[in-house]
C-alpha cells in the first residue's frame, strides 16, 4: 500500500499531568510585576506597620507610665488592634489587585497567549491558580506579611506568654481574611480580565464595589440590602473571625454564602472565557 494513502493515526496515550504547571506560571506572573511602581507601593504600603509598630512598643514599654495618661488605653493591643490594621491597608490592598490582576489574563488574551497555554497538557485550574497564586503573593506582603510581624513584635516586647495564651488565634484569623479576600476579590479582577482589556478590568473591578456600597448606603434601612455590598460583606466576616462586634445588621452567615456565591459566578465566568478549545479557530 503506498504511504499517501495510508490512514494517520492520532496518539492514543495518555497526557501525565504536570503538578508544577500552576507554579511556573505563578513564577513568571511574580517575576514580571516586580517593577519599580510595585516596589514604591510596598514602600508606601509600609508606613501604617511602622507606625503600628511604635504603638506596639509604647504600650509595652511606657505603658503604665503616668506622663502618657489617657493616650496609652487607646494603645491596647487586642484583636481590634489587629483588625484596624488590615482595614486601614484595604485601599492599597485593592489597588495592588487592580493593578496587578487587570492585565493578568487580558494581556494573554491581546497577544494570543492563550492559545499557546492550552496547547500544552494545562488545565484550567493550573491557569487560574497560577495567575491567583500572583496576586496572593503581592497582596500577602501589604497585609499577612506585615500584620503577622506585628503579632511577633507584640510577643517578643509582652515579657511572658500571657498574650500568646489569649490571643493564639489572631494569626489563623489574618490568614483566613486574607485567603478569603484573595478568592473573592482576586477571582472578581481575574473575571474582569479575561472578559474586557486591562485599563476597563481595573475601573469595573472599584465601580462594582463602589456602586454595591452606594446602594447599600442608600437602602440601609433595609438591612439585608448590604448583603450585596463584597466590602461589608467582607467587613462582617472580618469581625466575626476577629471576635469584634459586627459592623452591619445582616447576618454574617447570609456574608459568607454571598461570598461564595460571588466565587462560584466568577469560576463560572473564567471556566466559560478560558476553555482550551480557544486554540482551534
Amino acid at each position: 500500500m503506498p504511504i499517501y494513502d495510508q490512514a494517520y493515526k492520532p496518539w492514543e496515550g495518555q497526557l501525565l499531568p504536570n503538578p508544577k504547571a500552576w507554579w511556573v506560571i505563578a513564577k513568571t506572573g511574580i517575576r514580571l510585576m516586580w517593577q519599580k511602581w510595585v516596589i514604591v507601593l510596598l514602600v508606601f504600603s509600609s508606613f501604617p506597620f511602622a507606625v503600628r509598630g511604635v504603638q506596639i512598643y509604647l504600650m509595652n514599654r511606657v505603658g503604665d507610665s503616668s506622663q502618657l495618661g489617657d493616650f496609652t488605653d487607646k494603645l491596647e493591643i487586642n484583636p481590634g488592634f489587629f483588625e484596624g490594621f488590615l482595614k486601614g491597608q484595604t485601599f492599597l490592598f485593592l489597588l495592588i489587585l487592580a493593578i496587578i490582576g487587570a492585565g493578568l489574563i487580558a494581556n494573554d488574551r491581546r497577544f494570543k497567549a492563550l492559545q499557546i497555554y492550552f496547547s500544552k497538557p494545562l488545565s484550567f485550574w493550573d491557569y487560574v491558580g497560577g495567575k491567583m497564586l500572583v496576586l496572593a503573593f503581592y497582596s500577602a506582603l501589604i497585609t499577612v506579611v506585615p500584620a503577622i510581624l506585628l503579632f511577633i513584635i507584640q510577643l517578643l516586647l509582652s515579657g511572658d506568654s500571657t498574650f500568646l495564651v489569649d490571643y493564639y488565634w489572631i494569626p489563623f484569623s489574618i490568614l483566613a481574611i486574607w485567603m478569603i479576600s484573595v478568592l473573592v476579590l482576586g477571582g472578581l479582577i481575574l473575571t474582569l480580565s479575561a472578559s474586557v482589556n486591562n485599563s476597563a478590568a481595573a475601573i469595573l473591578f472599584f465601580a462594582i464595589l463602589m456602586f454595591s456600597d452606594i446602594i447599600r448606603k442608600i437602602l440601609s434601612r433595609i438591612p439585608d440590602v448590604g448583603l450585596a455590598s463584597i466590602g461589608a460583606d467582607i467587613q462582617q466576616v472580618t469581625a466575626v473571625l476577629f471576635g469584634n462586634p459586627r459592623p452591619h445588621d445582616f447576618s454574617p452567615y447570609g456574608a459568607w454564602i454571598a461570598l461564595l456565591l460571588v466565587v462560584g459566578i466568577c469560576l463560572l465566568i473564567l471556566r466559560l472565557r478560558l476553555r482550551p478549545t480557544e486554540v482551534v479557530k
